[in-house]
C-alpha cells in the first residue's frame, strides 16, 4: 500500500492535510474476515469486524457512493464519495486492473466541509476504462462500493505491426492476437450500468418504468420495486434536509432550436441552498442570466435548465443536487440532439441533358438522409442516386439527364432541420428543324458521386491541388517563382514537372529579375521542358522571361545545354538547340534554320507561320492539324487543336484546345481547355478547365474548374480551386492567393510572389513571411521546395498516340470535381419575438471572418439608420434593433457567397401598467365605507384587443346591478355601488391580449361596526358575592380595532337594565361582586369601533352563590412506575360547576380489595402527582375527583392497573412471522412469541400494514391483540402491502417484524381451469328474438382478464358481458340470425390462459319450401324438385323432409329426409295415383308442408317393337374433369367434416385422397365414397392434427385432374 498525502484545493475554506490512500495492489484489496452487513444505500457491502460495537459507534458505510461514467477520450472523469461513521473511516481507492501511483493521472482530493473525497482520472484514455473501488474502513468494519468508468475513443487509432516471430517459437494458440482487426471508428455501445438505471427510475413516472428497465436489460420488475421504493424513501429522508416539497418533474425535452430543457419544482428550506448540476458525474458550471451552455432560469418555484447549442458531446445523465442531496435525475440521449447543416445544399445551374450534383455537409453522423423534390420523397434509380462519405458527414444526390421538368426547389432534410436549394435548367433553342420538338443529344459527360467523397476536411482539396505542385504532381522542390534578386535558390524545381520523365518545374532559380538567378525548367529528362539547368531565371525585368541560358540540359528536349536564347536573353526569344531536330539556332529564336520541327521563326515569338516543319508549311501548314501554329490555321491557331501560340510575339493562341494563349504578348490563351490564358499580358486563361485566369494582371481563370481566378483568391470568377495572383503586380492582393502566409506560405507549396515592376509580383500578397515550405515572399528566403511529380506532363505534344493515353489516363474534366466554397454558416438566424420598444438583435455566423454578407428585410436590401445597425465581430454578423416597432416585423435574410439564412421577427407588444401605478395601487388600499360608492380606475398601453378581467379573491367578478366594468382603449375602471363589509378583500386585474398578458393587485377595504361579540358566555365564577363571565371576540370588527367592551346586567324578574362598565377591547372577561346570593342575571355586551357600536350579545340566567358540584375529571394515566412510586396525570373536568377547581383528590386501591384510601395526605394543585405510599410489586389502580367552592366532585373512571416496580424492557421481535391465508381483502398472519432473552414478555402486538404506493405505516389494531395471530381486512384487490408485527409491554413497543417482500392482496396462485368442463355445452339453439344467456363458471388467481371471442373477433355491441368472481356470464337480451357464430371464451392470468369455444345457433321455425314440381324423366320414378325455403341462406343446419301417399293408402309415409338440395327422386308404380309433400326443417322444428300435384301413370299395352337405331362410332372416352371442386373448410375442433367435389370422364375415374401429399385412403378416421362421381370425403371428430391441406386425384386411361382443399381446425 502507498500513502499519499496532499493538500486539498478544491474546496473553499479548507485548512490543513488530508491523508488518502490508494491500494497499489493487482485486483480488489484483501478485507479481513467478518460478517456481512446489509447497508442503506443500495449496491454498498458493508463488512463487520467485531460483535459487539460501543455505543456511539458505528461500522462505516456510504451517504453518498460515486455512480458510473461514461465519458470521451482525452476528457477528466471524478468520481465522489461521502462516507460515514464513527470513529470516521479511512479512504482507500483502488482498480480492477493496474495500479494508480502516477500523480500527473491520478489525483485524490478531500473535500472537509462536505466530507467528500474525490478521485479524479486526468486525460482518461482506453487503458483507464475499468473498475474502481472505493474502500471506507475503522477499526469496526468496512465498507466497499464499486464504479465503472467508460471511455469512448474517438478517431482511428494507429495500429502497431505485430512482431514477428521469425523463429517460430511462440505458442500457435497466439495466433488468432495476429489476426487483423477491422479499422473503423464505430465505438461498441457498452452496457449502461445498474445504477444509472435506478438513478433515472428515482425521477421517472411510473408508466416509463418498463421501459426504462428494458433499456438496462432488468427484468426482475417485483424486485425492482420493493428495492426502488427503499431507495425513495431514503432519498425523500435526505431530501427533507434541505427541501419543503418536491412536484412536477419534466424530463428533458429538445426543442426545435437545437437547446434541451428540464426544470422542477421545488421548495426549499433555506434560499441559500446550493444547486449543483452534474453531467455524467462530473460537476458542471451554468449561468443564471443565459450566457453560458448551461443555465437556470427560476420562476418562483420553477427551476428550469437549459442547454444551448446541443452537440453529440451534450448526451448523458444529468441530475440536479441541493447540497449534497440529489433532487432529479434525467437522461438526455444521443439520438435526442438534432443535427446541423455545416455547409447546406446550394443553387445549381445546368443546361438540359446534363447530369448535376446536390451536396451536403451535417455536424454529426447521420447514415441517411430524406432527399425530396416538390415535397415528395427521392429514392435511388436512374435518375437519382446517393452517396455518403464513410464519416457519414457528407452526402451526395446526383439527378441524372436533367430535364426542364427537373426544375424546382429540392431539398434534404436531417431530423427536425432542412436545407433546400433550387435547380435551374437552362434550355436551348435547336437551329436543326430536324431535331426540334425531339430530345436533344446528351452533352455533358456522367458524374461519379463517389469522387473525392472521403474524411478530409473541405479544404483538404485544396491541400490536394496544392500537394500535386510540390510532392510529384507540379512545380516542384524550388517551389515559388522567387525574386531571383536574392540569388535565390527557389526556382521551378528542375526534378520533374513539365517533362515526361522530369520533376517539377525549377531548378536553382526562380522568375527572377534576370541578374544572376539560377535554374531552368528542370532536368528534363525526355521531358518538354527538360534541361539541367539554365544561367537564369525567366525574367530581367525588360519584357522577357531571362537572359541566358535555355530550358536545361535537354537530352531529346525542348531546350539545350545551356543554349544561348532559351527562355529568354533578354531579347524577347525562347529558343535552344535540339528537339527532334532543331529547336532554334541559338540566334534568339526558338526555332531552327531548317529543322524537322520547326517552333518558330527567331523574330520574338514562340511559333512560326507554318507547321512543325520550317515554319513554311512544310508539316501541316496553314489549316492543318498539328502544326505549333501561326495563330492563324496551324496546330492551336486560332482554330486548330493543339497549337501553341500564334506567334504575334507570345507563347499561345486563341481558342484551341490545351491552347497557351492567343499571343496578345502573353502566356495563355481564352477558351481552351487547360489554355493558360487569353495572354493579355498575362499567365491566365478565361474558360478553359484548369484555365490560369484571365490574363488581367492575374494568374488565374475565369471559368471552369480547376481555374485560377486571378484576384488574389483561390477560386476562380466561375471555377474552383484557383491558384491566385500572377502579373503585374497589380492583382496581387495581401492576405490572399497562393502565399498570404495562411494558405500557402506557412503550408509550403508553390507560393508565388515577385517583386516586379510592371510585370512582376508583390511577394507580399503571395507568399506571406517567407518561412512556409516553398513559399517566397520579398525576402526572397524560402523553403526548400516541393517534392517529386508528374501530373503536368506535356511531353507527348506532338505524338498523337502518347496525347490519346495521357488523356485516356487522366481523370475527366467535368463537373464532379467542382468543389464550391468553403465558406458556409456555423450558425444560421432564429425566429426571435421582441417586445415593442426594446432592444433586439438577430445574429449569424459563418466559418471566415473575411466573408461579407447583405442583409434583407422582405426583399428589400437593408442599410443602418436609425434604430438599426449593421455590426460585424469577426465571422459573427448581427442586425441590431435599438428600439424595435411593430414596423420592424417580417422576414429578415441574410445572404453571404450565395449561402443564405432567413427567419422571422414578430414584434409583440404585450399589456403594460406603468411601474408607479403597480406601486401605488399594492401600497395604497382602496379605503370606504359601508354604503358608499368604490372605483378603480387602471390605465395601460399595449396592442389592442384586450381581454379585461377582474378578480377578487380568486373569484371573477361579473357585472351586475351592483358591479360594472368599465373597458376603455388605454384604461379599465371598475365601479362597485353601495359597497359592504363582504366586498373587503384582494382585487386583482388581468389583461390579455395576443402578445401576453399584465396584472395590478390591490385591496378594497369597506369599513362597518363590528360584528356582536361572540358566545356562548362562559361562566368562570358565580358565588354567593362574585360572578365572572368571559366570551369571544367579534368575528369581524369592521376593519377597524375593537377599542372597548359595554356591558350591562339585568335581574331576572326586573324590566331595567343596569350600566356595569367597560373593559379595554384587548380584555374579554368581566367580573362584578354587586351580587346577591340565589338571584339570577342577564347580561349584555356591546363591542364598539370607531366606526360604531355592534349589536348586543346577551347571555343565559346566571345564578349567584347556587353550589354546582364539578363533573369527574379524565381518568389518570400511568406516567412512569418504579418499585418506589406512580406518577400519574389526569385532565381537568369539562364541567367545573361554574366556579374554578380549586384542588384535586386523588385515591387508589389494591388489585382485588374493594376499598378506596386516600393516596395523599393533602388535596393536590396540579394534574400530576407521584405516589409513593406503595408497596413493591403490588398492583394499583387510582381515580381522582375535583373540588370547587361547592365540594367535591365526582370521581373519575379508574385507571389501568399499575405495578409497583421498576420499568420493563421492551419485548424482542416476534418469530416465525408468516402469511396462512389470503384473498382479495384479506390477510392472515401468525407468529410466535418473541424469546426473553432480548427483552421482557409481551403483553400484546400490534399489526401494521404499509401500502406499496403510501410510505406511511398503518396500524390495523387501535389496542393489542393477545393471540399471536390476526386477519387484516378492508385490503384493496391485487394491491401490494408490506405487512410488520410489533410486540408490546409496559416497558414500551419491541422492534418490528416485517416480511422479508411485499404481499399482494389475492388468493394463492391458480392457473385459470373451467369447472365442470364436461358437462358444458358445446352447441346451442336458439329462437331468434329469445335471450342467449351463457353462464361460464371458472377457478384463477389473481383475478383473470376474461376476453369473450366470436369468430376470433370481438363479440357484437349488443352483448353484455359480466364478470364476477370465478363467473363470467355471455347475455344477449334479443337474439338475431346474425348472432349465430361459435362464441369462445379466454381466461388468462399471469399463472396461464384456458380457453373454451361453443357454438350457438340462432334460427326460428323454418318457412315452408315455393311450389313443388314433378317430373318423369326415367320411367317407374318420379323427381320431386322445389323452391328453396326462404330460410336456407340464413340457416346452415335447413334442410327438407318429403312425403308421400299413393290411392292405395290413406296415410301418409316419410320417403326421404336430412335433404340439403332441393330434388328427390322417387320411385312409383304404374297405374296410381301419387301425392307428394315437402317439408323444411331446422334445429327449432318443421314448416308447413308445399303439397305437389297429383302425379299418376296409366299403363297402355302396345304391340312391342324394337328399333335398333343404327349410331355413328364415336369414342367417348374422355379425361376426368371436376364438374364440382372442392372449397376450404373451416371447423371448430371435435365437429366433423364432409368435404365433396363432382368429377365426370370416361371410363369412370379412379379417385383417390390425399392429406399433405400422403394417401389416406387406407386410414380408417377418413370415410371416403364416389356415388356416381360425387366424391365425398368424411373426418367424423376433426382435432387440431388433420389441418393440412387436402387433395383429390381422378386418374383414368385418359389423364388425371386434381383439385386440392385446405382444412383449418379452431380450438
Amino acid at each position: 500500500m502507498k500513502t499519499s498525502k496532499m493538500t486539498n484545493g478544491t474546496a473553499s475554506g479548507q485548512e490543513g492535510h488530508v491523508t488518502i490512500l490508494n491500494w497499489q495492489g493487482s485486483g480488489p484489496r484483501k478485507t479481513r474476515a467478518g460478517t456481512k452487513k446489509k447497508s442503506r444505500m443500495a449496491g454498498v457491502k458493508i463488512t463487520q469486524f467485531t460483535e459487539d460495537i460501543p455505543k456511539g459507534c458505528s461500522t462505516p458505510d456510504f451517504e453518498r457512493k460515486p455512480i458510473p461514467l461514461t465519458i470521451q477520450e482525452g476528457k477528466t472523469a471524478i468520481f465522489k464519495a461521502v462516507p460515514s461513521g464513527d470513529p470516521k473511516p479511512e479512504v482507500i481507492w483502488s482498480r480492477a486492473n493496474g495500479d494508480m501511483d502516477d500523480p500527473k493521472k491520478f489525483k485524490f482530493t478531500y473535500d472537509k466541509v462536505l466530507n467528500e473525497y474525490s478521485l479524479q482520472v486526468i486525460k482518461a484514455n482506453g487503458d483507464d476504462a475499468d473498475t474502481y473501488r472505493c474502500y471506507a474502513s475503522n477499526e469496526y468494519g468496512e465498507a466497499v462500493c464499486t464504479v465503472t468508468l467508460i471511455i469512448i475513443e474517438l478517431g482511428l487509432k494507429k495500429k502497431t505491426k505485430p512482431e514477428t516471430n521469425n523463429a517460430g517459437s511462440k505458442d500457435p494458440t497466439e495466433f488468432r492476437k495476429l489476426l487483423k482487426k477491422t479499422t473503423g471508428t464505430r465505438v461498441k455501445q457498452e452496457k449502461m450500468s445498474e445504477e444509472k438505471m435506478w438513478e433515472l427510475l428515482m425521477s421517472a413516472d411510473k408508466k416509463d418504468y418498463e421501459r426504462i428497465c428494458m433499456e438496462y436489460g432488468y427484468t426482475d420488475f417485483r424486485g425492482m420495486l420493493t428495492k426502488l421504493n427503499l431507495m425513495k424513501k431514503e432519498r425523500e429522508e435526505e431530501q427533507a434536509k434541505y427541501i419543503e416539497a418536491i412536484s412536477n418533474l419534466r424530463h428533458i425535452q429538445v426543442n426545435s432550436e437545437g437547446s434541451a430543457e428540464f426544470e422542477i419544482e421545488m421548495e426549499l428550506k433555506d434560499l441559500n441552498s446550493r444547486i449543483f448540476l452534474y453531467k455524467d458525474g462530473v460537476m458542471i458550471p451554468y449561468s443564471i442570466d443565459m450566457e453560458m451552455k448551461h443555465n437556470l432560469k427560476k420562476f418562483g418555484k420553477k427551476y428550469i435548465f437549459s442547454i444551448n447549442s446541443l452537440m453529440p458531446e451534450d448526451a448523458g445523465l444529468y441530475q440536479v443536487d441541493v447540497e449534497s442531496t440529489n433532487v432529479f435525475s434525467t437522461d438526455l440521449p444521443t439520438k435526442f440532439i438534432p443535427v446541423n447543416f455545416a455547409s447546406p445544399l446550394k443553387e445549381v445551374k445546368c443546361k438540359e441533358r446534363d447530369d448535376i450534383m446536390f451536396e451536403c455537409i451535417i455536424t454529426h453522423p447521420l447514415p441517411k438522409l430524406v432527399w425530396m423534390f416538390k415535397n415528395k420523397p427521392l429514392e435511388a434509380g436512374e435518375k437519382f442516386q446517393f452517396a455518403v462519405s464513410e464519416d457519414k458527414l457528407t452526402h451526395r444526390m446526383v439527378v441524372k439527364d436533367v430535364m426542364p421538368v427537373d426544375k424546382g426547389i429540392y431539398s434534404v432534410a436531417a431530423g427536425i432541420r432542412s436545407s433546400s436549394a433550387w435547380l435551374l435548367v437552362e434550355t436551348e433553342e435547336s437551329v436543326d428543324p430536324s431535331i426540334q420538338g425531339k430530345k436533344k443529344p446528351k452533352k455533358g459527360q456522367a458524374i461519379d458521386i463517389n469522387a473525392g467523397l472521403t474524411n478530409q476536411p473541405v479544404d483538404g482539396i485544396l491541400y490536394n491541388f496544392l500537394k500535386s505542385l510540390g510532392d510529384g504532381s507540379g512545380a516542384g522542390d524550388g517551389a515559388g517563382l522567387g525574386s531571383g534578386g536574392q540569388n535565390s535558390t527557389d526556382g521551378l524545381d528542375g526534378s520533374d514537372g513539365l517533362g515526361k520523365e522530369g520533376v517539377g518545374m525549377g531548378g536553382k532559380g526562380g522568375l527572377g529579375d534576370g541578374q544572376a538567378g539560377q535554374g531552368g525548367k528542370g532536368d528534363g529528362k525526355g521531358g518538354m521542358a527538360g534541361g539541367k539547368g539554365g544561367q537564369a531565371g525567366l525574367g530581367d525585368g525588360k519584357g522577357s522571361l531571362g537572359d541566358k541560358g535555355g530550358l536545361g540540359a535537354g537530352k531529346g528536349s525542348l531546350g539545350g545545354k545551356g543554349g544561348e536564347g532559351g527562355l529568354g536573353d533578354g531579347k524577347g526569344s525562347l529558343g535552344g538547340k535540339d528537339w527532334l531536330g532543331e529547336l532554334g539556332d541559338g540566334k534568339g529564336s526558338l526555332g531552327g534554320k531548317g529543322g524537322q520541327v520547326r517552333l518558330g521563326d527567331g523574330k520574338g515569338s514562340l511559333g512560326g507561320k507554318g507547321g512543325l516543319g520550317d515554319g513554311k508549311g512544310s508539316l501541316e501548314g496553314k489549316g492543318g492539324q498539328g502544326g505549333l501554329g501561326d495563330g492563324q490555321d496551324g496546330l492551336l491557331g486560332k482554330g486548330g487543336q493543339m497549337g501553341l501560340g500564334d506567334g504575334q510575339g507570345s507563347l499561345g493562341g486563341k481558342g484551341g484546345q490545351m491552347g497557351l494563349g492567343d499571343g496578345q504578348g502573353s502566356l495563355g490563351g481564352k477558351g481552351g481547355q487547360l489554355g493558360l490564358g487569353d495572354g493579355q499580358g498575362n499567365l491566365g486563361g478565361k474558360g478553359g478547365q484548369m484555365g490560369l485566369e484571365d490574363g488581367q494582371g492575374d494568374l488565374g481563370g475565369k471559368g471552369r474548374q480547376m481555374g485560377l481566378d486571378g484576384q488574389g483568391c483561390i477560386v476562380g470568377k466561375g471555377g474552383q480551386m484557383g491558384l491566385g495572383v500572377l502579373g503585374d503586380g497589380s492583382g496581387a492582393k495581401a492576405g490572399s492567393g497562393l502565399g498570404d502566409g495562411s494558405v500557402l506560405g506557412k503550408v509550403g507549396a508553390g507560393g508565388l510572389g515577385v517583386e516586379g515592376t510592371g510585370s512582376g509580383l508583390d511577394g507580399s500578397g503571395l507568399s506571406g513571411d517567407g518561412t512556409g515550405q516553398g513559399g517566397l515572399g520579398r525576402s526572397g528566403h524560402s523553403g526548400s521546395g516541393g517534392k517529386d511529380g508528374s501530373a503536368l506532363d506535356v511531353s507527348g505534344l506532338t505524338d498523337d498516340q502518347n496525347r490519346k493515353k495521357r488523356r485516356a489516363g487522366r481523370s475527366p474534366l467535368i463537373e464532379d470535381t467542382i468543389t464550391e466554397p468553403v465558406v458556409h454558416f456555423t450558425r444560421g438566424l432564429f425566429d426571435i419575438q421582441a417586445r415593442k420598444g426594446h432592444s433586439a438583435e438577430l445574429t449569424c455566423a459563418l466559418s471566415s471572418a473575411e466573408s461579407d454578407g447583405t442583409w434583407f428585410k422582405d426583399g428589400v436590401k437593408l442599410q443602418s439608420s436609425e434604430g438599426l445597425s449593421i455590426c460585424k465581430d469577426g465571422s459573427v454578423h448581427k442586425l441590431v434593433f435599438s428600439n424595435i416597432q411593430d414596423s420592424d416585423a417580417g422576414k429578415y435574410r441574410f445572404e453571404a457567397e450565395g449561402h443564405k439564412t432567413e427567419s422571422h421577427v414578430v414584434v409583440t407588444d404585450p399589456p403594460e401598467i406603468d411601474m408607479e401605478e403597480l406601486a401605488r395601487l399594492a401600497k395604497e388600499p382602496l379605503v370606504v365605507k359601508a354604503g358608499q360608492n368604490a372605483a378603480i380606475k387602471v390605465p395601460f398601453s399595449g396592442r389592442p384587443p384586450f381581454k379585461v378581467s377582474w378578480y377578487k379573491d380568486a373569484d371573477e367578478l361579473s357585472e351586475d346591478n351592483r358591479t360594472v366594468v368599465e373597458k376603455g382603449a388605454d384604461h379599465t375602471r371598475l365601479l362597485i355601488g353601495k359597497c359592504q363589509r363582504k366586498d373587503s378583500g384582494e382585487l386583482k386585474l388581468k389583461l390579455k391580449n395576443e402578445s401576453g398578458t399584465a396584472e395590478a393587485v390591490t385591496k378594497l377595504i369597506v369599513l362597518d361596526k363590528p360584528t356582536p361579540p361572540q358566545g356562548p358566555v362562559e361562566v368562570l365564577d358565580s358565588s354567593a358575592n362574585r360572578i365572572e363571565i368571559k366570551w369571544r371576540p367579534p368575528r369581524d370588527n369592521g376593519g377597524k380595532p375593537i377599542e372597548k367592551y359595554i356591558l350591562e346586567r339585568q335581574q331576572v324578574g326586573r324590566n331595567t337594565w343596569m350600566k356595569m362598565g367597560e373593559v379595554p377591547g384587548d380584555t374579554t372577561i368581566f367580573a362584578t361582586d354587586k351580587v346577591e346570593q340565589g338571584k339570577k342575571y342577564c347580561f349584555r355586551i356591546w363591542a364598539t369601533s370607531t366606526e360604531g357600536i355592534s349589536d348586543a350579545l346577551e347571555t343565559d340566567d346566571i345564578t349567584a352563590g347556587t353550589k354546582a358540584f364539578p363533573g369527574p375529571p379524565a381518568p389518570p394515566k400511568v406516567v412512569a412506575t418504579s418499585c418506589k412510586s406512580i406518577t400519574l396525570s389526569w385532565s381537568p373536568p369539562h364541567n367545573t360547576g361554574g366556579t374554578r377547581i380549586t384542588c384535586y383528590i386523588l385515591e387508589k386501591r389494591k388489585k382485588g380489595s374493594s376499598i378506596w384510601s386516600a393516596a395523599t395526605e393533602e388535596p393536590i394543585k396540579g394534574l400530576k402527582h407521584a405516589v409513593t405510599d406503595v408497596v413493591e410489586g403490588m398492583q394499583y389502580e387510582f381515580r381522582v375527583a375535583a373540588v370547587n367552592v361547592s365540594g367535591t366532585g365526582e370521581p373519575s373512571i379508574p385507571s389501568d392497573f399499575a405495578f409497583a416496580r421498576d420499568p420493563m424492557k421492551p419485548p424482542g421481535t416476534v418469530n416465525d412471522f408468516k402469511v396462512t391465508d389470503s384473498t382479495y381483502t384479506t390477510l392472515s398472519l401468525s407468529w410466535s412469541k418473541p424469546s426473553t432473552d432480548a427483552g421482557d414478555e409481551a403483553k400484546g402486538y400490534y399489526v401494521e400494514v404499509m401500502p406499496e404506493d403510501s410510505g406511511t405505516w398503518l396500524r390495523y389494531n387501535s389496542s393489542p391483540t393477545n393471540t399471536t395471530s390476526y386477519t387484516i381486512k378492508g385490503l384493496k384487490s391485487m394491491q401490494m402491502y408490506f405487512v410488520r408485527v410489533i410486540a408490546v409491554n409496559d416497558g414500551g413497543l419491541g422492534e418490528p417484524k416485517k416480511l422479508d417482500n411485499y404481499i399482494i392482496a389475492m388468493p394463492p396462485p391458480v392457473r385459470p381451469h373451467f369447472l365442470n368442463e364436461s358437462s358444458l355445452k358445446s352447441f346451442m339453439v336458439v329462437k331468434a328474438g329469445n335471450t342467449i344467456r351463457a353462464n361460464i363458471n371458472f377457478e384463477a388467481s389473481p383475478i383473470p382478464d376474461v376476453i369473450w371471442l366470436k369468430g376470433g373477433s370481438s363479440v357484437s355491441k349488443r352483448a353484455t358481458i359480466t364478470n364476477a368472481d370465478g363467473l363470467s356470464q355471455l347475455l344477449i337480451p334479443t337474439s338475431e340470425h346474425s348472432d349465430s357464430g361459435v362464441y369462445t371464451i379466454m381466461v388468462k392470468n399471469y399463472f396461464g390462459q384456458e380457453c373454451f369455444s361453443f357454438e350457438i345457433c340462432v334460427t326460428d321455425d323454418p318457412k315452408p319450401p315455393g311450389p313443388v314440381e314433378l317430373d318423369e324423366k326415367v320411367p317407374g320414378t318420379v323427381t320431386i324438385s322445389w323452391e328453396p325455403s326462404p330460410d336456407e341462406k340464413r340457416d346452415e343446419q335447413l334442410h327438407y323432409l318429403v312425403m308421400k301417399r299413393d290411392s292405395s293408402k290413406p296415410s301418409w309415409h316419410t320417403v326421404a329426409d336430412n335433404i340439403f338440395n332441393n330434388k328427390f327422386t322417387a320411385v312409383i308404380v304404374s297405374d296410381r295415383q301419387y301425392y307428394f309433400r315437402v317439408f323444411a326443417k331446422n334445429d327449432i322444428g318443421i314448416s308447413t308442408a308445399s303439397d305437389s300435384p297429383a302425379w299418376g301413370i296409366t299403363k297402355q299395352k302396345e304391340k312391342f317393337t324394337v328399333k335398333m337405331p343404327t349410331y355413328k362410332q364415336t369414342d367417348s372416352r374422355q379425361a376426368p374433369k371436376f364438374t364440382v371442386r372442392l372449397k376450404n373448410h373451416t371447423v371448430p375442433r371435435g365437429y366433423p367434416c364432409n368435404m365433396s367435389c363432382a368429377v365426370k370422364g370416361n371410363p369412370a375415374p379412379t379417385v383417390t385422397w390425399y392429406r399433405n401429399n400422403i394417401s389416406i385412403m387406407d386410414n380408417a378416421q377418413y370415410y371416403t365414397s364416389n356415388i356416381c362421381g360425387v366424391c365425398s370425403m368424411l373426418i367424423s371428430n376433426v382435432s387440431t392434427k388433420d389441418s393440412g391441406e387436402y387433395s383429390a386425384i381422378a386418374e383414368n386411361c385418359m389423364g388425371r385432374a386434381e383439385c386440392t382443399t385446405r382444412l383449418n381446425v379452431t380450438e
